[in-house]
């Protein structure tokens, strides 16, 4: 197999993450910084987040408390693809972090 070695980039941190809550799936818009926040508010060690990597484990997360947008105010709820039917497309919320 070849192996390419990429020096020199650019990375884009915000991406569109699952949470499980309330047993329904919800697709939240997170960057880096935010999900280092969150990591730091429960007191997650780089050794936690590594051993439930390994494990294929989701991260639990309890007292970190997130903010998720619907109304027209601010930024909320949005479809990932203008083509697709709303019961095809999945929905990606805005999240801010509680404080």
């Amino acid at each position: 197999m070849k192996t390419i070695e990429v020096k020199n980039f650019k990375l884009y941190t915000t991406a569109v993450i699952s949470i499980e809550w309330k047993q329904d799936f919800l697709n939240v818009n997170l960057d880096l910084a935010m999900m280092l926040k969150m990591m730091e508010m429960e007191g997650l060690t780089r050794q936690d987040i590594q051993k439930y990597s390994d494990n294929g484990q989701p991260i639990p997360f309890k007292k970190v408390v997130l903010k998720l947008f619907q109304d027209e105010d601010k930024p909320g709820q949005y479809y990932t693809d203008e083509s697709f039917d709303e019961e095809d497309d999945p929905t990606v919320f805005y999240v801010e972090i509680k404080e």
